[in-house]
């Protein structure tokens, strides 16, 4: 591994290097993510001073990137979704940085099953459908501890032709990959819809992690993200990043059913609601309060 390109982002002689992992070469985007960091930077300047990220080539691969940030060895920032042994072994930024927004679900369907989903209205309703998970993904563990039916497979192909062969009935996936799967698939199986009723709110955040070696950077980073979720930039930040997606999955249609995770430590700040994607949330993207049926999450 090596270090793949030098982004000087402040004053020349930073006193705070950030080292972030990059899986190709000629990755040419920033991700949002990486976008929500470096703000979080910019805004940290005035108490910590001028600073500089640098990209670093490496695989990727969950327990890899555990052991180097562990170690200070090529990264020392790490934006990734939580898991336990990372929120016990790093320093954690305990503000999603998409503002939760992943784990918002909307889900597949096969053509002319909609009329069924408009008689779902709570978590007990929709456990009596069967809903399609991958074998390893870490939202099997929270729908199978919330007791819902579920069919598992390797991979998207092949849940969605289980689907599409009725052998399950709704296939929840994150607001951005529906609509990319949705396209890719629906060429060769033109019977796959995207339901237009329900909003899963599953809680799976992704924070920033900091190597344990770095508390300074850990204090900066946690400032400048308190700043951006107090003066509102976060969510104009997730809003304007997302808006062609959040435009197509027509939110404020739809009824929120909220999935507790309850794999979550006491540490996660569910309960700070300024942190948390609410579309419905008086003020949110919807303008409006709950109609009724629908389900307040994070009760």
């Amino acid at each position: 591994m090596f270090a793949l390109q030098l982004a000087a982002v402040g004053a020349v002689g930073a006193e705070d290097l950030v080292r972030l992992a990059r899986r190709e070469a000629a990755q040419m985007t920033t991700p949002f993510t990486e976008t929500v960091l470096l703000e979080a930077l910019r805004r940290s300047e005035a108490r910590y001073g001028p600073w500089k990220i640098e990209h670093v080539q490496h695989p990727m691969a969950r327990a890899r990137l555990l052991e180097d940030l562990l170690n200070d060895h090529d990264v020392n920032v790490v934006i990734a979704a939580s898991q336990l042994d990372w929120e016990e072994q790093t320093l954690p930024i305990w503000i999603p940085v998409d503002m939760g927004l992943s784990g918002l679900r909307i889900g597949l369907i096969r053509q002319g099953a909609q009329a069924r989903f408009s008689k779902v209205n709570s978590l007990d309703d929709l456990s009596q459908l069967r809903l399609g998970v991958g074998l390893g993904w870490s939202s099997r563990k929270v729908m199978e501890a919330n007791g819902l039916q579920l069919e598992f497979a390797a991979n998207q192909e092949a849940l969605v032709r289980m689907l599409l062969a009725q052998r399950l009935d709704y296939f929840p996936r994150s607001i951005s990959e529906a609509f990319i799967e949705h396209a890719d698939f629906s060429r060769q199986y033109p019977e796959l819809a995207i339901e237009s009723g329900l909003l899963l709110d599953m809680p799976l955040p992704t924070y920033i992690f900091v190597s344990p070696k770095y508390p300074k950077l850990a204090e900066r980073i946690t400032l400048g993200m308190e700043k951006l979720v107090r003066d509102g930039s976060l969510q104009k930040m997730v809003i304007r990043a997302h808006e062609d997606i959040l435009a197509k999955a027509k939110l404020c249609g739809r009824k929120m059913i909220h999935i507790p995770n309850p794999l979550l430590s006491s540490l996660h700040p569910l309960k700070r609601s300024e942190l948390w994607f609410d579309p419905y949330a008086p003020g949110g993207l919807c303008q409006a309060t709950f109609p009724a049926g629908r389900e307040k999450k994070r009760k």
